[in-house]
């Protein structure tokens, strides 16, 4: 067996059990922030795992580098749900709402995880802007250049602002009704009857 080919599989095998170790340490980092909030310290992350902080700082220099693996691993499965949104949809009427129903039901299944992951940052700013191109992939041949990214820009800012207002509120309206109210407003135009039709809005573009 060539030596050099020895090594190289060696370094794969180990390569692939870091990758490993460290998505399983990120899984335990959610729980956590799930059931205890943000706020969960290296030693917590370490005992719920099983092991030692002197074994976590081997995968992640501190908490700072593990928070943000954290952010990006919830980030980009989010991402994928709304990426099934949009291949789901049979009309962009459908794969808008879709998504917002998508993004409404990941981000409420968790108060904490949540607020963790809107917290500033380059994976959060990589996220929204992923968010806009899928609803301007949703609405292409409806609206068109600077209207189609007006549109699909001001709608992430339209659902993150409305839900995170939901969240930080009494919930005195339901998770379906915020959903409805969201889809609504994007489709028809709140200034619009309750029976509507997304046309409405179509017309004043």
């Amino acid at each position: 067996m060539n030596p050099a080919t020895s090594i190289d599989r060696r370094s794969t095998r180990w390569d692939d059990h870091r990758e490993q170790r460290r998505a399983e340490l990120i899984d335990v980092a959610r729980k956590l922030i799930h059931s205890d909030g943000p706020d969960v310290t290296m030693a917590a992350i370490a005992a719920a795992s099983g092991t030692s902080k002197s074994i976590v700082y081997r995968y992640f220099q501190d908490k700072d580098e593990l928070k943000q693996a954290l952010g990006e691993s919830i980030l980009t499965r989010m991402t994928n749900k709304l990426e099934e949104g949009v291949r789901a949809g049979s009309t962009p009427e459908e794969s808008i709402r879709t998504m917002v129903r998508m993004y409404v039901d990941s981000a409420a299944s968790s108060v904490n995880v949540y607020h963790f992951v809107i917290q500033p940052s380059d994976g959060l700013s990589q996220f929204l802007e992923d968010c806009a191109a899928l609803v301007a992939q949703s609405m292409e041949g409806i609206l068109t250049g600077d209207r189609l990214h007006a549109w699909s820009v001001g709608t992430i800012g339209f659902v993150n602002a409305t839900f995170q207002w939901w969240m930080d509120s009494d919930h005195s309206i339901s998770k379906d009704q915020i959903t409805t109210f969201i889809v609504s407003a994007l489709l028809s135009g709140v200034l619009n009857d309750d029976n509507a039709t997304p046309s409405a809005l179509r017309g004043t573009l």
